[in-house]
């Protein structure tokens, strides 16, 4: 593996249940970075989003024995902990980048860590952060080792983050995120770890934790970062199987155009389909595209693709291809399940709406198997051409099922 998966960073934080801060936020968000991390908790709390009822911290012992079994870090992100530990974790990694987020109290006012303690172990860490209203407590103000954000203090239309002489502005988002603290320090650590200078790093930071919380409700949800991934992979899944669909669509382009629809997990309507625009059309016997995937435009194929997994998740990819007795015959030969669908006796109230057809066709398939066949087709009826139709899990799959109807597997 090269990169930033090689990238390990030790975090030592507090457990919080809902997720939205401690060490699993800290995870989440060095996630973002593509950087794998070690995780020891130092305390366990009783929390939600909106308030911490009760903080447990573990003794050195048992943090050390789990430590003790892990590689030896280069860089370090503590959290919630009680602050004599610092020196403890200083002296077992002498030569680790310590970068503190000090937590005196929540924001709903239980107070975690003594600040006469934090002032005698703040020389064991490299990097102090904290909100304003921490630093005035202790009395620090911003340095090469200290950086303090202003997410707590009077602007009402910024955020700003102070290191030494630099200051960083941001535009406020409206609204209060439980987390940030540790999601912005678990970034800063990350990105130390990629070999950025602390300056850059507190940049780059800021940058992600903005796209974040833009996505985010109550709570700082980097994993909505990941729906964006997925909308590249189902983009990319779909654009890998083009040469496939140049290849055969000699023998699958009907005379309405093919498509390929691919749902993303969470889809609710076309939108968050993606197909072809414009569809797969024949020129002089010739497949051609339109235009690359995209989740635009709407297709009977995204109707489908939406219906059967609601059905059945994992069924998320549909393709229509022409319809042939004998693709129905290869289709049977080698083992898919095929449903032959009768538009005669489609009820008045289905014929007479748009897109209702394909909605109770996959109904009536699946009434039949108890599943979402491999295939339903029709033989057509007025003003409508026959068809085939094939499902699956993703545009690969769809592929090999093609392959086997048209016979040249």
């Amino acid at each position: 593996m090269n990169g930033a998966a090689e990238k390990r960073v030790m975090v030592i934080s507090g457990f919080d249940p809902s997720a939205g801060a401690g060490i699993l936020q800290d995870i989440k968000s060095l996630s973002l970075l593509g950087i794998s991390a070690m995780g020891v908790v130092s305390a366990y709390t009783i929390q939600n989003t909106h308030k911490v009822f009760l903080a447990r911290f573990r003794k050195w012992e048992e943090i050390d024995q789990e430590l003790s079994v892990l590689p030896k870090p280069e860089v370090i992100k503590v959290g919630l902990i009680f602050p004599e530990m610092i020196k403890l974790i200083r002296e077992k990694y002498p030569s680790a980048t310590i970068v503190w987020n000090i937590i005196l109290r929540s924001s709903s006012g239980y107070d975690f860590e003594p600040p006469e303690i934090v002032m005698e172990n703040l020389a064991h860490a490299d990097f102090i952060l904290l909100n304003n209203e921490e630093a005035g407590i202790l009395g620090l103000e911003p340095s090469d080792r200290i950086i303090v954000t202003g997410g707590h203090g009077k602007e009402v239309d910024k955020i700003i983050v102070k290191y030494g002489r630099i200051t960083f502005e941001t535009p406020r988002l409206s609204g209060r995120y439980h987390g940030t603290g540790c999601a912005f320090s678990s970034l800063f650590a990350g990105h130390l770890s990629l070999g950025y200078s602390p300056e850059e790093a507190i940049r780059a930071s800021i940058e992600i934790l903005q796209k974040v919380l833009v996505r985010s409700h109550e709570q700082v949800q980097p994993e909505i970062l990941a729906r964006d991934w997925m909308k590249f992979d189902v983009l990319d899944s779909l654009n890998g199987v083009k040469g496939v669909l140049l290849s055969v669509g000699e023998k699958t382009v009907p005379e309405v155009g093919q498509n390929v629809s691919y749902a993303l997990p969470w889809s609710k309507d076309e939108f968050e389909v993606a197909k072809f625009p414009g569809r797969i059309r024949l020129k002089e016997g010739k497949p051609v595209f339109v235009s690359d995937a995209s989740f635009a435009d709407y297709s009977h194929t995204a109707r489908m693709a939406l219906v059967a997994k609601s059905i059945s998740p994992h069924v998320r990819c549909v393709t229509n291809i022409r319809y042939c007795p004998e693709y129905v015959d290869n289709a049977v030969r080698s083992g898919l399940t095929v449903f032959k669908y009768d538009r005669n006796s489609e009820p008045e109230d289905v014929k007479n709406v748009d897109g209702k057809s394909m909605e109770w066709m996959i109904q009536q398939a699946y009434k039949e198997f108890g599943r979402i066949p491999d295939v339903i087709y029709d033989e057509g009826f007025w003003g409508k051409e026959a068809m085939i139709r094939i499902f699956g899990r993703n545009p690969k799959e769809v592929m090999e099922k093609i392959k086997k109807i048209i016979g040249i597997i």
